[in-house]
């Protein structure tokens, strides 16, 4: 019962930061469809935890978001992931994480602004 309770948790906390990525990039679930081929049904059950994805279809979803699978399926920042410093950020506190993760934030945020620098 403890292991299907666990992987029920791991399927919303998937299900969640695909509905966050997705809506993030100003996406509906029919967009999605879309875009990957995949039914809005099969979307949805995703992104509310109660089912679990093909692996072809989290590359689907995660190419179309432009998200890694690391993130989808593990919760890592896909900034935080790419940096090569793996070993040093796994020793940072979550104060720290999360001081990181919005300073990277707003260092890309200015190269997504309409005024080039």
């Amino acid at each position: 019962m403890e292991n299907h309770k666990m992987k029920n948790e791991v399927l919303v906390q998937i299900g969640r930061r695909l509905s966050k990525a997705r809506t993030e990039k100003g996406f509906t679930q029919g967009d999605l469809s879309d875009m990957t081929g995949l039914s809005i049904k099969m979307i949805s059950a995703a992104e509310n935890g109660h089912k679990a994805m093909r692996p072809e279809n989290i590359v689907k979803i995660c190419n179309s978001l432009s998200i890694s699978t690391d993130y989808l399926l593990r919760g890592e920042s896909p900034a935080l992931a790419t940096m090569g410093e793996q070993e040093k950020l796994n020793t940072l506190t979550p104060k720290q994480r999360e001081a990181l993760s919005k300073i990277v934030a707003d260092f890309l945020s200015v190269f997504e602004e309409d005024d080039p620098i």
